[in-house]
């Protein structure tokens, strides 16, 4: 090859991976050793998983003893799939789906190669990675949902295709930022959650699943398979002309994402998050006015609802879930899963009080003392709490035997207030402390503090419900309210504390 010929990215990449197996200290015994622990960890926990899975199909279907719940579990497998494909395209939209890691993009796309090799393997990557993930979740919900194996299998294909083929359309349209996936990925979610609303209202059409292991459900599936392939074959052949600011961004995300999770630092990936979703938005338009004092950081919070609407249809469209539990027939889980609802779904409309909790710096600008700041940049989110709380009661007063109306408000605010704490917690939790002893576990030592950074925000969650669980009238709610309200009082009053 003369100086001048031009370089491929398959030779570049020969001398990068030279250039990390020349420079590594792992020898192949030691990673045949790692392979075979995680392998045999894999098939244990697989095992586990399938036999829970197969015992909770059992008890299911023994509690399920109305047509209205069979009908409701048949309408769930079907919002489900659709929701997945949703997820995916939404996931899509978020890391690219073609992406590069920030060292390629500085190491080989800044070079005069071909990209089209580089970027078809990372596609094939995006693409599988969807659909098993789609396979997986909708084969699960199936499962626990009761229906045939066949029909398992047929639906769980086509989901897992279609979710793949969706992804495949998202690099198609990558190139042009990735705004029709975004409506698609929300066109989408809005039918997944009319679907709910229809499970919820006891409406749903008629549905079957036992035609989707005959012949229909399997003809439908390759047609999602053809319509993968022609989809792979056409964004395979424009991931070449992506820019490098298209690609570099998705890695970014990721590696950040990685970092966080790494250590086990949820509210440290919640951060990661919020920061791509603003600097995604670029700009927004300034808004002046409004009172002063604290009042002036509840006003924020309404200006920040009002830029982002999208948190508040979430909070929303969470609601749905404890009616759609009621309508599976379980009713003790229905205090669990509405708190569990209201601490994720909630989580996204308290940024205020995660920024003025990570930045005492910016805090000590404020002519007002620590809890004075904190109260104020809770009562947005608490009232929204607060509403979604009292329209579960129509939920809870099916759901609770012989309650007074009092009791089914009490459990109703109580649930809300569980929610509340466990968000406080979570926001306001420190960073993880690295100083503490070291544990010994299969992986290497892990300092237990990022064991108990992991469990923040449910801990509290757990505690405040307990006592609605155990007694779900005036006396257990009053409880919960009492535990919730003192955990919000002392992560309030708390100032952290000084290094150095």
């Amino acid at each position: 090859m003369s100086p001048t010929a031009e370089v491929g990215a398959r030779s570049l990449r020969r001398q990068m991976r030279a250039w990390r197996r020349d420079r590594a200290d792992t020898t192949l015994y030691e990673q045949l050793s790692e392979a075979y622990i995680w392998v045999f960890s894999l098939v244990l926990l697989g095992a586990m998983a399938i036999s829970a899975m197969v015992q909770t199909r059992v008890s299911v279907a023994s509690a399920c003893t109305t047509t209205t719940c069979d009908d409701a579990r048949t309408s769930l497998v079907w919002a489900s799939a659709a929701g997945m494909i949703a997820i995916a395209l939404a996931a899509a939209q978020a890391v690219g789906p073609v992406m590069v890691t920030p060292a390629t993009g500085a190491w080989l796309l800044t070079t005069p190669v071909d990209r089209g090799p580089l970027l078809r393997s990372r596609l094939m990557a995006a693409t599988t990675a969807a659909t098993a993930t789609c396979g997986a979740v909708v084969a699960v919900i199936g499962l626990l949902a009761g229906i045939e194996y066949r029909a398992i299998a047929a639906l769980a294909a086509g989901t897992a295709l279609a979710g793949g083929a969706m992804t495949a359309l998202a690099a198609t349209w990558q190139a042009r930022d990735g705004r029709p996936t975004r409506r698609l990925a929300t066109a989408l979610a809005l039918v997944t959650a009319a679907w709910l609303l229809l499970v919820a209202l006891d409406v749903e059409p008629s549905t079957s699943s036992g035609w989707l292991g005959g012949p229909i459900g399997w003809t439908l599936a390759g047609a999602a398979a053809l319509a993968l392939v022609a989809l792979l074959v056409r964004a395979a052949s424009r991931v070449a002309s992506l820019l490098r600011a298209q690609l570099v961004p998705g890695g970014s995300l990721l590696a950040s994402l990685s970092g966080a999770l790494a250590g086990l630092d949820l509210s440290l990936a919640y951060d990661v998050l919020v920061a791509r979703r603003w600097r995604t938005a670029a700009t927004v338009r300034p808004s002046t006015g409004g009172p002063g004092g604290a009042w002036a950081l509840v006003w924020r919070d309404v200006v920040r609802l009002r830029r982002s609407p999208g948190a508040l249809a979430a909070l929303a469209g969470s609601l749905l879930v404890p009616y759609v539990v009621l309508r599976l027939d379980l009713d003790d889980a229905i205090v669990l899963a509405s708190a569990l609802t209201a601490f994720l779904s909630g989580l996204w409309s308290f940024s205020a009080l995660r920024t003025t909790g990570r930045n005492p710096g910016l805090v000590r600008c404020f002519p007002m003392s620590l809890a004075a700041v904190r109260s104020a940049t809770m009562v947005v989110p608490g009232a929204l709490l607060l509403v979604w709380s009292l329209a579960l009661v129509p939920a809870l007063s099916q759901a609770l035997d012989d309650a007074t109306p009092a009791d089914v408000l009490l459990v109703a605010v109580a649930t809300g207030g569980s929610a509340l704490a466990a968000i406080a917690r979570w926001m306001l939790a420190p960073p993880p402390n690295y100083s503490m002893p070291l544990v010994a576990s299969p992986t290497g030592a892990i300092p237990t503090g990022l064991i108990v950074s992991a469990l923040r925000g449910f801990d509290v969650l757990a505690l405040a419900v307990v006592p609605l669980l155990v007694a779900p009238s005036d006396n257990g709610a009053l409880v919960s309210l009492a535990l919730s309200g003192s955990v919000v009082s002392y992560l309030v009053a708390r100032r952290e504390p000084r290094l150095g």
